[in-house]
């Protein structure tokens, strides 16, 4: 009944198994679901309640709400229980166990009941039966007492049998069903009571057995305790202990007249004890519900080291640790990379061996780590080994990292590793990569070289180097760069005429991607075989001229620009045609020269004595040659000497039959291929007199003006 001074009570709110989840009723009003005050009784559903109820005990909580929506506290919560069968078999409702004789001076009591009804699917495999002891809460629990929880196979009777653990008085017998899918629920039970109007001492109680083995003699006891029982028949008691190895067949191993008893077991395994009451008349009870106990002892000292431990199968990050003990204990190994401190987790393994391996895993390479194997038997008993040490195998290395022979298209890669299994390099025009070469290596100490192809000219690529050890763990490699050579380019060209040259001359210009040599190739569109190439071997990149000299005026050409760069790559400009100026410019008459001389007559015989004038000048082009004059100093040019129409850049034109001592004026004359005259300045000289050492004069001209007849003397 609940009561509020302050608010009246609303109703109430129930969970099932927890107070921590939802709160439940049957309406819902200010915000609470609750149970109305006029209600007595609540059913539950399966939509609602199905999914918190469990197979056996349930626990009910409940709770009260006011219309101020307050709650009662949790000290006020209020319990029930309730029992659920779920799944198991159920007997009908009000149905009992039939006892015969429902009462006796004799323990002999036949039994019967009712079949228990499966679910759909599902048929009755089992039934048990129990007396004076409830049904237990697990189905593992009732199938492993044979003693206390009697398996009566599909059998609805038992016929008339002294009962277990009967007491003089009124005692309770429990039937429960399991069907074939082990479905079990204690609720789901029957009971009948039955009188016994014995004078037979009553059972013992609290019976119970406890280890006191000598697990390092291989000992095994097992000590039993109980109390005296109420009704005790004709008095001095003797308690008979039995003992059974299956639950079901027992022989008597001692007897105590005080209220405990120590059994020496054969072995360590698993035993059932029963423990009966005889009084002064012989009169013995029907024995109460047996225990069981494996008697295992215990270990009080850690097994001892036999030999380890010792650290093998050493790599970058793997190592193994192997030690032997006396006895069967668990195994694990502290380890750290300094000495006297661990890691905070101990790999382990809890089997019980004699032979103990421990592999750790994740370490790092080229490290020392300090390690302590540690061990515990089943009794708790722990022992370790002294501090030892191991050193990690060297972590994979790659050095002397070189791009070499950089192409367009291609790179070669050269790189030392140590210690590596395989190596991949990853590449790409970013640092997200995106190709991918793997090469196998030896772990020795190794050169190596690795060719990537189909890349890009021009192109700045990044790689890097990620080694490999043993195991199979990848290494992080650093990030590299290199630019693939750029594909020759030849653009803006642009060809101009150069005035006041002696020839024909074009300046060529351009522009260069990249180092490249420079050719020009030209010839007249007409004549592809005077081909003519002008070549600068050097490379270089930008802006290039060069001048080509030579051309025929007023000639249409064709003309290329090429280049090859270091790798022999070649480039090409489009081709351009042009067309050469007319020449209108005259060669230019440089250095001009006059040297006189006498010409006596043939034979030296009588006769007038002639002079004559060798006159030589350079023309800055190939142009002819001839040379006019007169006598006197005037402006009159009444002589010309022979025309000489070879094209040349040097000029020698002899004046013969002149008069001696007679001043004459002269000026060379040239004429270019394009008709272009050139015309010295006028020059005046007087042509040598004629004397008797005119012969020395002429021989001495002649030799400084060509260079013989020095070996000539006149005496």
């Amino acid at each position: 009944m609940s009561a509020d001074a302050d608010s009246q009570v609303l109703g109430w709110q129930y969970q099932i198994n927890s107070t921590s989840g939802t709160w439940l009723g049957t309406s819902t009003d200010l915000g609470l679901n609750y149970i109305a005050t006029g209600s007595a009784t609540r059913t539950l559903t399966a939509d609602q309640d199905g999914s918190s109820i469990v197979n056996g005990t349930n626990v009910v909580y409940f709770r009260t709400a006011d219309y101020a929506s307050n709650l009662s506290t949790d000290a006020t919560i209020r319990t029930c229980n309730l029992q659920f069968g779920g799944e198991a078999p159920s007997f009908a409702n009000n149905e009992t166990v039939t006892v015969t004789p429902s009462s006796s001076t004799t323990n002999s009591f036949a039994l019967s009941w009712s079949a228990a009804t499966p679910t759909f699917g599902q048929t009755v495999s089992h039934y048990y039966y129990m007396v004076n002891t409830t049904p237990p809460s697990t189905l593992a629990t009732l199938q492993s007492n044979s003693s206390t929880y009697i398996d009566n196979g599909t059998n609805l009777t038992v016929d008339a049998t002294a009962l277990p653990n009967v007491n003089k008085g009124t005692n309770t017998v429990y039937v429960v069903a399991v069907d074939d899918a082990d479905n079990y629920s204690p609720s789901n039970s029957i009971s009948g009571t039955f009188t016994l109007n014995s004078t037979d001492p009553d059972n013992v109680s609290n019976l119970v057995g406890s280890d006191s083995s000598i697990k390092a003699d291989s000992k095994w006891y097992v000590t039993l305790t109980w109390t005296a029982p109420t009704y005790q028949g004709a008095g001095n008691l003797t308690y008979l202990v039995y003992r059974s190895s299956d639950g079901t067949t027992f022989s008597q191993v001692g007897s105590s007249s005080g209220l405990s008893y120590v059994d020496n077991a054969p072995s360590s395994a698993k035993y059932y004890y029963k423990v009966y009451t005889k009084d002064g008349a012989n009169d013995q009870s029907s024995g109460f519900n047996a225990v069981s106990i494996t008697p295992t002892g215990r270990y009080t000292t850690a097994p001892t080291l036999s030999s380890g431990p010792e650290a093998s199968s050493i790599t970058t990050k793997k190592a193994k640790i192997k030690w032997s003990t006396s006895r069967g204990s668990d195994s694990k190994v502290a380890y750290g990379t300094s000495k006297d401190s661990y890691n905070s987790e101990e790999p382990s393994n809890s089997s019980q061996v004699t032979d103990h391996e421990i592999s750790l895993t994740g370490l790092t390479a080229g490290t020392t780590y300090y390690y302590k194997a540690k061990w515990t038997d089943e009794d708790g008993n722990t022992g370790e080994s002294e501090e030892k040490s191991f050193t990690t195998a060297a972590a994979p290395t790659v050095h002397d990292v070189v791009v070499k022979n950089i192409a367009l298209t291609s790179a070669i890669i050269e790189y030392t590793v140590k210690d590596t299994s395989k190596v991949k390099i990853y590449y790409g025009t970013t640092t997200s990569f995106g190709g991918l070469k793997e090469i196998s290596t030896s772990t020795t100490e190794t050169t190596y070289t690795t060719q990537l192809d189909e890349l890009t000219d021009g192109t700045k690529y990044y790689f890097k180097i990620n080694k490999y050890d043993s195991e199979g763990a990848e290494y992080e490699g650093d990030v590299y760069s290199f630019e693939t050579l750029p594909r020759p380019k030849i653009s803006k060209v642009v060809l101009e005429s150069v005035a006041n040259t002696a020839e024909t001359t074009i300046r060529v210009s351009w522009t260069t991607n990249t180092e490249i040599s420079s050719i020009i190739t030209f010839y007249p569109e007409n004549d592809p075989s005077n081909t003519r190439d002008e070549v600068k071997v050097t490379l270089e990149k930008g802006e290039r001229t060069m001048v080509v000299r030579g051309l025929l005026p007023n000639t249409k050409y064709l003309l290329v620009v090429k280049g090859r760069d270091k790798l022999g790559n070649e480039a090409s400009s489009d081709l351009q045609r042009f067309t050469t100026s007319t020449d209108t410019r005259p060669p230019k008459i440089l250095n001009l020269k006059v040297i006189g001389g006498t010409i006596p007559p043939v034979g030296f015989a009588a006769g007038e004595v002639k002079a004559q004038l060798i006159i030589t000048w350079d023309t800055d082009e190939p142009a002819t040659s001839q040379v006019e004059f007169g006598q006197g100093s005037g402006v009159d040019y009444s002589q010309k000497s022979q025309y000489d129409g070879n094209l040349a850049t040097n000029h020698t034109v002899i004046l013969s039959g002149l008069t001696p001592s007679q001043v004459y004026h002269f000026r060379a004359m040239s004429l270019d291929s394009a008709g272009n005259t050139a015309t010295s300045v006028d020059t005046a000289t007087i042509a040598p007199k004629a004397t008797r050492s005119a012969l020395d004069l002429v021989i001495k001209n002649l030799s400084e003006a060509f260079g013989f007849v020095k070996s000539i003397k006149l005496k």
